[in-house]
């Protein structure tokens, strides 16, 4: 088992939270569609908050009481402050000529007040923040599409995330964000659902509050694996309709009719509404793509807190210690009670942490690597890690299944492959897995992330352009069936609970 903490610490330090625009990208011109490139809004890099320009949360914190809301609803906004006073800016992230981002709004002066400290719960240890609400903001006019709202006090800044979803995902490519994961790791308070502060696993939280604020290391998933991925969907001017992982679990009904449904960078908690929402749309042609890997590992429930629907995210992470037997008990979805293996959807399995190296190319002529001058063999150094998936051979294998990548990796001593995964279907939906968590964060940025360089960037920028543009043009399963290569990868059927994964 890898070490959580770790862990942990390596996500934060490749986060990048001061990520600014990548020059030389056009600007999107998606009219019709949830983009607001074409809007007017001016393009800025001053969504993100420089190392030094990051306050702390004793001077300055906050949470949304929603996670998101449809245009024009109002939302909540939770906020403590030792400063006097405290402003806000409303930015949505998109490519907007390379720089990231776009203000929407401002907000402010406000008073600065000082709330309550954490509240814990007695049975499940979950922490949260039973605040006053501090204002509410009207979204009236916000294009649909993934927001970064910057707190402001004294000179520093905090993030607080909000996605303005659309109302219906009929022919377009749905973006679904990873708010359960974003929330599994947040520690605010002491406690998330992989330890406390002591880095005690066994006193960890067995449910997760989206009532209060993010700390440091949980908004830095954002960052690693959403934000990069947000700009690249708008930059790819493709019809996009936008939700987070909790809107399916309240409303499986919202990917109705999605052309294309995307998994992002690191989404690795679902509830059984969510996974069945994801089945459907495959069975019904839509075509799939994981964006990175450790998806759908943990099972979770969402249930109602005071601030509404879907606010409390549950993991036990062990199936003896729920009170809650049978098909929505949280352990992993590969296990007992009700074992659902994440290879039955995502067409691979997650296997290993910690893995850094590069990406090996199997199939050069893949459809989707088009453009890019690779070759068999082909290295893409720094694409793979921290965690990886593979293609097992077991019976809950997809067929056919294609593997245009394969990836000779170390994990603790042991070797192991990763690969990259497509497959198609019957209702001629076609599922392309990327099998590396490192593939967002390969994305353009003025950072290179550990072992990666330009040549990964621009091949990672390129897949990821083809991929939404494919996505958008209809069921990949008729206009590029699978190739049932996977047999001849010689991958042996050794462990399939993963060679090296981390069960936390």
């Amino acid at each position: 088992m890898a070490d959580f903490w770790t862990r942990r610490a390596f996500l934060a330090a490749t986060a990048v939270t001061g990520v600014a625009g990548v020059a030389g990208c056009a600007t999107s011109s998606n009219a019709g569609s949830s983009s607001a490139s074409s809007t007017g809004y001016q393009p800025t890099n001053k969504w993100h908050i420089p190392s030094k320009q990051l306050a702390k949360a004793s001077l300055i914190d906050a949470y949304a009481g929603s996670t998101s809301v449809l245009p024009g609803q109002p939302v909540s906004l939770y906020v403590s402050s030792a400063a006097d006073s405290w402003t806000l800016d409303v930015y949505r992230i998109g490519n907007y000529a390379g720089l990231g981002g776009a203000k929407i709004a401002s907000a402010g002066p406000f008073p600065g007040k000082q709330q309550g400290p954490p509240k814990q719960d007695s049975k499940t240890r979950a922490m949260s923040a039973p605040w006053a609400v501090s204002t509410q903001l009207d979204t009236a006019g916000w294009p649909e599409g993934l927001y970064l709202l910057r707190v402001n006090a004294k000179g520093l800044s905090r993030h607080v995330p909000l996605i303005v979803r659309s109302t219906s995902a009929v022919g377009k490519v749905a973006y679904v964000g990873a708010a359960a994961t974003w929330q599994a790791y947040n520690i605010w308070g002491g406690r998330s659902l992989y330890g406390n502060e002591q880095v005690n696993f066994a006193e960890r939280s067995y449910a997760v509050s989206f009532d209060r604020p993010y700390d440091d290391k949980g908004i830095g998933l954002l960052h690693a694996f959403e934000v990069p991925l947000a700009r690249v969907a708008d930059e790819s001017a493709v019809p996009l309709a936008w939700f987070a992982n909790t809107d399916i679990d309240q409303h499986p009904e919202l990917l109705n009719g999605a052309i294309a449904v995307v998994s992002p960078g690191h989404d690795e908690y679902w509830s059984v509404p969510h996974r069945d929402a994801m089945t459907k749309a495959r069975d019904a042609g839509a075509n799939l793509t994981f964006f990175g890997a450790n998806g759908s590992y943990w099972r979770v429930r969402a249930s109602d807190t005071a601030t509404g629907p879907g606010r409390l995210i549950t993991c036990y992470k062990s199936a003896a210690l729920d009170p809650v037997q049978g098909p929505s008990t949280t352990a992993r979805w590969r296990d007992k009670p009700d074992p659902r293996p994440e290879n039955e959807m995502i067409g691979q399995m997650y296997d290993a942490y910690p893995v850094q190296g590069p990406l090996t190319i199997r199939d050069p002529d893949f459809f989707l690597f088009a453009g890019t001058g690779v070759s068999q063999g082909s290295q893409l150094d720094g694409l793979l890690g921290p965690e990886t998936d593979r293609y097992y051979p077991n019976a809950d294998a997809q067929h056919p299944t294609q593997l245009p990548a394969l990836s000779d990796v170390t994990c603790n001593g042991k070797k192991s492959w990763s690969t990259a995964s497509y497959y198609t279907t019957p209702s001629g939906s076609g599922v392309f897995a990327t099998g590396t968590m490192a593939w967002t964060r390969a994305l353009p940025r003025p950072i290179l992330i550990p072992g990666a360089t330009h040549a990964t960037v621009r091949f990672t920028h390129a897949v990821t352009l083809n991929t939404f543009a494919a996505l958008a043009s209809g069921p990949l399963g008729k206009s590029h069936p699978a190739k049932d290569d996977a047999g001849s990868a010689s991958l042996p059927n050794h462990n399939t609970s993963g060679a090296a994964a981390d069960s936390d």
